[in-house]
């Protein structure tokens, strides 16, 4: 199916929303201390540890041999780049993509310091944007690799730009609004900068493509040709398995499983750059590092198990060292892939509930701390609350778009209605009677949050003035809070250069990380501070560790020129 314009800004049907496919399985261990046997591998000598724990037999059955300077594994938005900037800068490269085809996930693209946003009057403060994006990692994160991103981030989105327009595709200002107007000046907790661009083809626009593929796609075309033309080889249905080398010695290349089933052996004389993506469709990974991302309502990552933590595994076995920082989940309540724009999610959350009919959390943000409060709560259960009123709630969330989401709302509240995934009542009581919630509660719930309205202040929970709305005229609508899982970011533990280390920081020689294989960039949850920036971040040091490569330089001392 593919994603019309049309279709994303007004939404459509949400398959299968009801509580019962809410509920979620709760995991007790911490995500650096899960010791549950079911996660962990139980062959041969690996017997009670777990698989990135137990080095398997080197391969040595190779058919062939392939020489290289720079080999990538994975051809998505970090390896595609890293091979196009390596390419470009003459370098020889080979791209190992497990699939038959790479994957360019996404619509929104951070651009701080770029000049399709300065043309458009946006200059964001970069300092500020990195202060709260290592802060929000509760200081886990490598700061300096946040900084070179923000730093980079201008001049990298320029050069795309005009890579982009050669080829029929323009850098336009985003189209989602999850960059929003207005929220920059919130405290640093709620901040979001309006930094988003998007990828639109001059033949069939953002959403319309031929084949329904994400709109990021319209930049991968691009940049896979781009790295083609260049040299850049790549080879698809071909499985990386092991590294060739290890932490002490260095890493020379790559063993991979072709399309017959044959093993390649990929050397690389100036590096290997790792650009897997990420842990959310490994399991075992999942119960270790990230529980709570478990207990959401569906794993949207396409296709389906491509995101099974190859590169943590193949650094691990060499010697590396997994991210210093904690695995961050990006789970949101709404996706491309589910085409669900929800109503009550993303364009608006005004009072949140739970099972019990008792508001749990502050409903401002639209992620990740709304779907993270929903996922603690019992029954892994919540409910958004909003009343006729919604107008006001959208105005005050979405000033620059605000017309648009007005017009399209009252068509999805009845198509939401018709098929079940919204509820309406005339009376809060009647409203709790039908999404299963103690009547008393909820009222209590609806009185105080409008208390707080007429106030102009939540002492509760904290929503900003600005975003509380009166909460008293029928009808009243309920809407089951979702959580969709898109990708847990947890990768190899990186230096500023972004090359790999052992657990004592010394960087291994020859091995590289980024996208989401790259950790210690984000730590504990998916910031939305700086809407986009997990492909920014991709593009950037896909394109910084590329030309370094080529170069025969480091990150450190090519943006020091």
């Amino acid at each position: 199916m593919g994603i019309s314009r049309r279709n994303f800004l007004k939404g459509s049907v949400a398959a299968g929303a009801s509580i019962a496919a809410m509920a979620g399985l709760a995991g007790c261990a911490s995500p650096q201390q899960s010791q549950s046997s079911e996660s962990k591998s139980d062959s041969g000598n690996g017997i009670g540890k777990h698989t990135w724990e137990v080095k398997p037999e080197a391969i040595t059955d190779i058919s062939e041999t392939k020489d290289y300077d720079v080999v990538v594994v994975g051809g998505g938005m970090a390896g595609t780049n890293a091979a196009q900037a390596a390419a470009r800068f003459g370098a020889s490269v080979a791209v190992l993509e497990r699939n038959d085809a790479g994957r360019f996930c996404g619509l929104d693209m951070a651009a701080m310091g770029s000049k399709v946003l300065l043309d458009d009057g946006i200059e964001i403060d970069l300092e500020k944007a990195a202060r709260i994006m290592h802060s929000t990692s509760q200081q886990t994160s490598n700061y300096h690799l946040i900084k070179t991103w923000l730093d980079q981030c201008g001049p990298k989105i320029d050069y795309i730009t005009e890579l982009c327009a050669e080829n029929g595709v323009s850098v336009i200002r985003s189209v989602a609004g999850s960059s929003k107007a207005g929220w920059d000046d919130l405290p640093e907790k709620y901040t979001v900068f309006n930094d988003s661009v998007c990828f639109s083809s001059d033949e069939w626009g953002v959403f319309d493509r031929p084949d329904g593929k994400e709109p990021h796609q319209n930049l991968g075309d691009v940049l896979v040709k781009s790295a083609e033309e260049n040299g850049a080889e790549f080879f698809f249905n071909t499985h990386a398995e092991q590294l060739v080398g290890d932490a002490e010695n260095g890493i020379t290349g790559v063993i991979a499983t072709d399309a017959d089933g044959k093993h390649v052996q990929f050397n690389a004389s100036k590096g290997v750059v790792i650009a897997t993506g990420d842990i959310g469709g490994n399991d075992e990974m999942l119960n270790a590092w990230s529980p709570i991302a478990t207990r959401a309502d569906a794993n949207v990552y396409t296709p389906a198990g491509a995101n099974t933590g190859d590169g943590i595994l193949m650094g691990c076995w060499a010697g590396a060292a997994i991210s210093k920082s904690p695995a961050s989940p990006m789970i949101h309540p709404f996706t491309i892939q589910t085409r669900d724009y929800n109503l009550t999610g993303f364009m608006l959350t005004l009072l949140a509930v739970n099972q019990n009919g008792d508001r749990f959390m502050n409903e401002m943000p639209f992620e990740p701390y709304v779907t993270d409060g929903r996922m603690n709560q019992p029954g892994n259960v919540a409910w958004s609350i909003f009343d006729a009123n919604y107008g006001d709630v959208l105005k005050s969330h979405w000033g620059d778009s605000y017309e648009t989401r007005m017009a399209a709302a009252p068509e999805e509240i009845e198509t939401r209605l018709q098929n079940g995934t919204l509820v309406k009542a005339d009376t809060v009581a009647e409203l709790a009677e039908k999404i299963g919630v103690p009547a008393k509660n909820l009222e209590k719930a609806v009185a105080d949050f409008d208390a707080a309205y007429e106030k102009g202040e939540d002492t509760q929970f904290g929503v900003a003035s600005r975003f509380l709305s009166s909460l008293h005229t029928p009808p009243y609508y309920a809407q089951p809070l979702n959580a969709a899982l898109l990708v847990v970011c947890f990768g190899l533990h990186v230096d500023d250069n972004s090359q790999v280390c052992t657990e004592d920081d010394t960087p291994i020689k020859g091995l590289y990380a980024c996208g989401n294989a790259q950790g210690d960039f984000f730590g504990f949850n998916y910031p939305i501070t700086c809407p986009g920036c997990s492909t920014s971040r991709s593009l950037v040091y896909g394109q910084l560790i590329g030309e370094a490569l080529a170069k025969n330089t480091t990150i450190t001392e090519l943006v020091g020129e």
